[in-house]
């Protein structure tokens, strides 16, 4: 089944990160600086083109916002995980997984994907039933990152903890009853952290089979935050703790 990829920035990661694009539709009238740089990317990479009006856009979208620009792709491919954790072996400087048990809004999946991205997260492993799958609304809202980190689709989770274990990841999960305050955490070369769903938090076993539980200090009146930024603020944490700090005159978009 054919996926969509919208928007110039989402399309472009897209065309570099070499994913297979049978057409890519730019709309007539669009911002001339944005055309000209698709239709050279697409040209340079061998990309199908067509200009086409709004209307034929607006078709394929739906409610979802494409700002001129559709690319029409295979299906999402997803990785293998022992194949992930095969090349992982000779990278030492990607060693944290995220573990997302049934999160189920695409709008979260893909800004957890864009942090896992930005943020230096080897992969993300998600579930393949009762979540959210990359989808046109997820790549959306991962700003093309979607497209650049592996995402590995399982169908038991419990049986993925336990091959993470098996090879050398700590698995932390998430949880409001976490024994263990974030801050407290002295995070493991390899590590596995389990984010919940968003209303229900983590499953009762997949708690169980985590090697510990941790919680997100919270200030007096707030329990939680929402779960796509509590990854961004635990992978934060992972990264300073792991890395030499980086000074640079512009270390991040938020765009």
């Amino acid at each position: 089944m054919n996926r969509i990829i919208a928007g110039p920035n989402q399309v472009e990661e897209a065309i570099q990160a070499g994913i297979p694009i049978h057409v890519l539709y730019i709309q007539s009238g669009l911002a001339q600086k944005t055309a000209a740089r698709l239709f050279s990317l697409a040209a340079r990479r061998d990309v199908k083109t067509q200009s086409v009006d709004k209307e034929m856009l607006n078709s394929l979208t739906g409610e979802l916002n494409h700002q001129g620009v559709v690319a029409i792709c295979g299906e999402f491919p997803y990785r293998d995980l022992d194949t992930l954790l095969d090349t992982l072996t000779a990278d030492l400087k990607k060693r944290t997984l995220l573990v997302l048990d049934q999160i189920q809004d695409p709008g979260n999946l893909g800004a957890i994907l864009r942090s896992a991205y930005s943020l230096g997260a080897a992969g993300v492993i998600v579930t393949k039933n009762r979540s959210a799958q990359v989808t046109a609304a997820a790549v959306r809202a991962s700003a093309g990152a979607s497209e650049r980190i592996p995402v590995v689709q399982v169908v038991n989770l419990v049986s993925a903890m336990d091959r993470l274990k098996k090879a050398g990841f700590y698995v932390l999960g998430t949880s409001l009853q976490g024994s263990t305050a974030m801050d407290q955490i002295k995070w493991p070369d390899k590590t596995a952290i389990v984010l919940g769903n968003e209303g229900k938090g983590i499953r009762k076993l997949t708690a169980e089979n985590c090697d510990e539980l941790f919680r997100i200090p919270m200030s007096s009146g707030f329990e939680s935050l929402n779960v796509s930024a509590a990854a961004a603020i635990i992978l934060y944490s992972i990264q300073q703790a792991q890395s030499p700090p980086i000074h640079r005159r512009h270390d991040a978009s938020f765009v």
